[in-house]
């Protein structure tokens, strides 16, 4: 499968999993784009959709870091208030987890984490 067919095919599921916005018109996907921060996609919604793409891609994906890429839904605000006061109880910065990476774990046939982020990080420095 080229790159162009892997992308074309991680966008139609993409849009197909996460429907149309409520305002506006079609989602806007580029491999940069982020599933957490841009598309909304995090807790429970962000271990489904990765357990759906690695189903309909082939993708070996056990072992998939959840927690390295989503946080809890509708938790945020008051992990984000406890943070405030309690160093302690800061959970780290999750790392974007972009459809470029979703892509190069197609082309890989697993999910690697450090492979993929190191392509990723060198792809973008490229540019």
């Amino acid at each position: 499968m080229t790159d162009t067919d892997i992308w074309e095919r991680l966008e139609a599921f993409t849009r197909e999993e996460l429907g149309r916005p409520i305002f506006g018109g079609p989602l806007k996907l580029t491999p940069s784009t982020r599933l957490e921060q841009d598309l909304g996609v995090t807790g429970l919604d962000g271990v489904e959709f990765i357990d759906r793409w690695a189903l309909t891609f082939n993708v070996r994906a056990d072992g998939f870091p959840y927690r390295r890429y989503f946080g809890p839904e509708g938790q945020k605000l008051l992990s984000t208030l406890i943070g405030l006061f309690s160093t302690r109880h800061r959970k780290p910065d999750l790392v974007p987890l972009t459809l470029g990476m979703l892509a190069e774990a197609v082309r890989l046939g697993t999910w690697d984490t450090q492979a993929i982020e190191s392509a990723i990080a060198i792809r973008s420095a490229d540019k």
